[in-house]
């Protein structure tokens, strides 16, 4: 019997944690795989453009969906669930199960890969199967990701426009106050340990500089380090944003806001400013950006600190390192 595709709620059920390892690898190998992409406006001297085309990571999904490339996709890893048109392409795995047995017998003639997947790219070369590896950890990369897949792709007009748009989307708009704010990116509702929180040279800090905030945990030795109560505490993050990649229904969000309790003396905490940001494009570093980016202005822009509460006005963090 063939195996259906894994539906959106199932693939939410997983998805925080294999996104959050996509991130870390991708971080752990920023700038070991740049594209080497063609010259602009063709896929390369004497290469024909891609017709069948695999894609391992969402992000990278979503930016060929977003290129106008759905027709020459053929296989998609388990993790990628938009445009809704994802749902009819083949499941090829996950980060660290790609099936390649299946993705040879799609007949691809492009995978495209992020560089934490440089031993898949490998093995597919031994099969005769080309890759294009972009990496999408900063904003910068996510924007050269759309200009190297459309050039490869022969589409580079295409990517052009998604990029000058991508460029709009995310301008500076910084809030007032500079608030002092948590990125917290994952955590089981229910409790406050096991957190992990985005650090500086993130593409979510990135976004949170532009709009004017100060990631209280931007100096970590690490970009998404794991940190105790006892560290938030001392940060001291005058706004939490939990950004989670699954739907948060209501009763979710009251549980999520509510753990934060165990905390009375921090300030976001003490004032009510907790926002939960939920979906599946919240860490995704593709095409979707510019709407994560809208909701975290529109999240600061309710829960802002009064003006001149700016607490530790320097926007320094508090001496102490967080824990790896």
């Amino acid at each position: 019997m063939r195996r259906r595709p894994p539906g959106p709620a199932g693939i939410a059920a997983r998805s925080l944690a294999a996104l959050l390892l996509v991130l870390a690898l991708a971080a752990a190998t920023a700038g070991c795989g740049r594209s080497g992409a063609p010259p602009p406006g063709r896929a390369g001297p004497g290469v024909a453009a891609p017709r069948r085309i695999v894609s391992l990571a969402p992000s990278l999904t979503e930016t060929l969906f977003a290129l106008g490339l759905s027709g020459r996709v053929v296989g998609v890893d388990d993790y990628s669930v938009w445009p809704p048109e994802v749902a009819g392409k083949a499941r090829l795995g996950g980060l660290f199960n790609p099936n390649l047995e299946k993705m040879v017998s799609l007949r691809p003639d492009l995978a495209v890969l992020l560089p934490s997947e440089h031993d898949v790219a490998a093995k597919l070369q031994g099969l005769g199967i080309p890759s294009l590896i972009v990496a999408t950890e900063s904003l910068a990369d996510v924007e050269r990701s759309f200009l190297a897949i459309a050039r490869r792709c022969g589409v580079t007009p295409a990517g052009e426009r998604l990029a000058a748009s991508f460029r709009a989307g995310l301008a500076p708009r910084p809030v007032a106050g500079a608030p002092r704010v948590m990125l917290s990116v994952g955590r089981q509702p229910g409790r406050l340990t096991g957190m992990l929180a985005a650090a500086g040279g993130t593409f979510l800090d990135e976004l949170l500089g532009r709009l004017g905030g100060v990631n209280v945990f931007a100096g970590a030795a690490t970009r998404y380090p794991q940190v105790g109560m006892e560290e938030v505490v001392a940060r001291a993050p005058q706004v939490i944003l939990e950004l989670r990649s699954e739907a948060a229904p209501p009763p979710v969000v009251a549980v999520l806001v509510d753990d934060w309790r165990q905390l009375p003396t921090v300030p976001a905490v003490g004032d009510g400013r907790i926002a939960v940001i939920a979906g599946d494009y919240v860490l995704v570093p593709g095409p979707r950006l510019p709407r994560l980016y809208r909701r975290m202005r529109e999240a600061l822009l309710a829960r802002a600190p009064a003006s001149g509460a700016a607490g530790q006005g320097s926007g320094d963090p508090p001496p102490g390192a967080p824990r790896p």
